[in-house]
Formats: C-alpha cells, sequence, structure tokens
C-alpha cells in the first residue's frame, strides 16, 4: 500500500470529469478484454481517451501491461460495489492528500496538498481537485462543509451558464473534449488543441487540394501533421471541461 502511494506522488492525478470515468466501466458490461488501451472508448474524442487510459493506470485498474486488476473487475461485474473499491483505491492512491483530516480541510488547504502532491497548477489542479471531491463524495468519504460547498458551487455554475445557454469565450471548452469550432467560412474545416501552458490553439481550413500549388500543399499538410504529432505526444494536456459533468448521465 504504502508503495503505492509513493507511486502515485508520480503520476498525473485524474483531471476529466468524474462522470465519465463512471460511465467509462460500462464499456465493459459484455467482458473486459485481456488488455485495454485507448480506442475502446471509440465513442469519446482522442484526448478523452488519453484521460481515461491515465485515470485507470493511476487507480491501479490496469497494471503495467495494462491488463485489467482485480479491482477493475469488481467494479465492472458489481456496481453496488463500486463506492467501496474506489475508497480503497483512493485511499492507496492520493497520499498525502487523503492522509490528512478531509472533514476539516479547507478547499486552500486541499489545493495547497494538491500542489504538493502532485506538483499540479492552474486548470489542471482545480479539475483534478474536483475530480477528487466528486469521487470522494461517490465513495462515501466524509468532507468537511467547506468542500462539500465547493462542489455544490461548481454544479451550481454550470446549470447557471447552461440555463442561460450563454455561448464560450474564446478558448473555453463544454463537454468531454474540445468542441468543434465553426468555422467562419462555409465549407471549412476547424480543429482546436490544447496546450500545455493552456492556451488554445484553432486552426481553420478551407481549400481544394487539386488546385492548390505544390509549395501550398507542403506547407498546409506538414502543419497538420505538426498538429497531430503534438497531440499524439501531449495526450494528457487537454483541458477538460467539468461543468458538463452531471449530465453524463
Amino acid at each position: 500500500m504504502d508503495n503505492k502511494k509513493v507511486e502515485a506522488s508520480k503520476k498525473t492525478p485524474p483531471y476529466l470529469p468524474f462522470k465519465t470515468f463512471l460511465n467509462s466501466l460500462d464499456t465493459f458490461s459484455q467482458g473486459l478484454p485481456g488488455v485495454l488501451d485507448r480506442t475502446i472508448w471509440r465513442s469519446q474524442a482522442g484526448l478523452t481517451q488519453g484521460l481515461l487510459m491515465n485515470t485507470y493506470r493511476f487507480f491501479g485498474l490496469v497494471d503495467e501491461y495494462d491488463s485489467p486488476t482485480e479491482e477493475l473487475g469488481t467494479m465492472v461485474t458489481h456496481h453496488e460495489q463500486r463506492p467501496a473499491v474506489l475508497r480503497g483505491l483512493i485511499e492507496a492512491t492520493y497520499g498525502k492528500v487523503f492522509g490528512n483530516d478531509l472533514t476539516t480541510t479547507t478547499p486552500k488547504l486541499l489545493e495547497d496538498m494538491f500542489v504538493e502532491e502532485f506538483a499540479v497548477t492552474g486548470a489542471t489542479k482545480q479539475k483534478a481537485i474536483t475530480f477528487f471531491l466528486k469521487a470522494a463524495r461517490f465513495a462515501s468519504i466524509p468532507l468537511s462543509p467547506f468542500l462539500m460547498t465547493q462542489i455544490r458551487n461548481s454544479s451550481t455554475r454550470k446549470k447557471r451558464i447552461k440555463g442561460k445557454n450563454a455561448p464560450l469565450a474564446t478558448g473555453e471548452t463544454g463537454g468531454d473534449s474540445l468542441n468543434p469550432v465553426t468555422p467562419s467560412t462555409p465549407g471549412a474545416e476547424a480543429h482546436s488543441i490544447r496546450l500545455v501552458s493552456g492556451g488554445t490553439v484553432t486552426i481553420s481550413i478551407s481549400f481544394n487540394p487539386f488546385k492548390m500549388p505544390p509549395e501550398d500543399r507542403t506547407f498546409v499538410f506538414s502543419l497538420i501533421d505538426k498538429i497531430q504529432d503534438y497531440e499524439k505526444s501531449h495526450p494528457l494536456e487537454a483541458l477538460v471541461d467539468d461543468d458538463e459533468e452531471d449530465e453524463q448521465v
């Protein structure tokens, strides 16, 4: 158990919507494969698939070969045991964060513990904390009134924004992954990626490759290759918006 805690401190904690993780378990209702990989969740965006694999590895739901562990089997086949199993996983993987008395912990203290334990910052830290709090609540881990208020405030903010049908500001996304950006040019295709620093890069393309000169084709396709290479090398840098979480039942 102690070894798991030491290893956990070197990993990136889950920072996707908690219900996205919870719902991902239902993918295996017909049986667990011998080895898991991100393409199992074909309905999810590639970035979300990477975040799911990170979560499974963090909790030890797969071994070093990405094969299912006993804990994953229990969570898949015995839904009623999911809270108890998850509580054990949280105890084993969150180190000092769980080691503190969460019944008296304030949001600021929890943030400090996440920074110390996992060296996460910015939006990643906030999303990791939100995942942890909602996972802890699901696992019936006692939380302080201050932390429970933080969960309720997050849900209230999400409902208020959705009720007003407010448009997303530049660089913001909703749901499990980056939303497709509506191109300003009819017939154009747009794609967005998140940077390690938290910024967003969006590219909109509208062209006929058969009418492009060689130098234009070389430039455009090299640019596409660079974007795809960046996404592959930074699968866990996409910031997943937790505001849609309570809607994904």
